[in-house]
């Protein structure tokens, strides 16, 4: 399934009344929010929660592959590549509009592990 964009988390937050603040997260750049009475970036929960749905897969996969017809047991490769290639050309956007050289170093890393990522696809 592919990742939902950071304004499309941000979107359903604000629908559900939550409350878009001036900080930003220090990991990934987006605004923080208030929700419920919790202030946290809406972006890096959502891809938290989108991880552990993965790796859950990942495990159901392993341990259940002769009873779960229905779930693939390969890797689709093409579409892991272009997901990724996604990924690093929106990085590459967010880097040419970034003032704060952090801010902008972190997202340059995160290029450079998702280029080495979409290298070791290729290899596959």
């Amino acid at each position: 399934m592919a990742q939902k964009k950071e304004d499309e988390i941000m979107a359903e937050y604000l629908l559900k009344g939550g409350k878009m603040l001036e900080k930003t997260c220090k990991t990934c750049g987006c605004p923080m929010f208030e929700y419920k009475g919790k202030t946290f970036c809406v972006v890096c929960s959502e891809r938290e929660q989108e991880t552990i749905g993965t790796n859950k897969q990942k495990i159901d996969i392993k341990t259940h592959s002769s009873s779960k017809a229905s779930v693939p047991s390969t890797i689709d490769t093409v579409t892991l590549a272009e997901e990724l290639t996604a990924t690093i050309n929106e990085l590459c956007t967010r880097i040419r509009n970034e003032d704060d050289p952090e801010r902008c170093l972190k997202l340059m890393d995160s290029v450079k592990i998702g280029s080495e990522a979409l290298q070791i696809l290729h290899q596959l």
